[in-house]
């Protein structure tokens, strides 16, 4: 009788909750570009630039930088897509190591949300 007390009493809360109250970020997505800055800095630094233009970079690989703004995409001669990143950095390339192993999915759409916003 005790649940069923705090499960109605915890319904009720959640009902008044307002609908901005609801739409807020929850704490853990509030950061979701730190994280992605974080995730890019500990795996893909060493190889892409994301702060000059290919041009500009010594890096091994692509630069990331204004990746989504571009017309094609480094190397891939197509309009820059989440999904086409998501699995290019799952699977990996000529050089480049693959990351399924090692980030999770929400990690790698974290990592891409940090591209996007650059």
């Amino acid at each position: 009788m005790r649940v069923l007390t705090v499960a109605l009493a915890l319904g009720v809360f959640a009902g008044s909750l307002s609908a901005a109250d609801q739409k807020k970020a929850l704490p853990w997505e509030k950061n979701r570009l730190q994280s992605g800055q974080a995730l890019y800095r500990a795996n893909c630094v060493v190889c892409h630039d994301i702060d000059r233009r290919q041009a500009e970079s010594k890096k091994l690989g692509p630069s990331f930088y204004q990746l989504f703004r571009q017309e094609k995409m480094p190397g891939a001669g197509m309009k820059p897509n989440r999904e086409y990143v998501k699995v290019r950095v799952q699977i990996g390339g000529a050089i480049m190591p693959a990351f399924a192993a090692t980030l999770s999915d929400k990690e790698i759409e974290l990592l891409i949300d940090y591209l996007q916003s650059k």
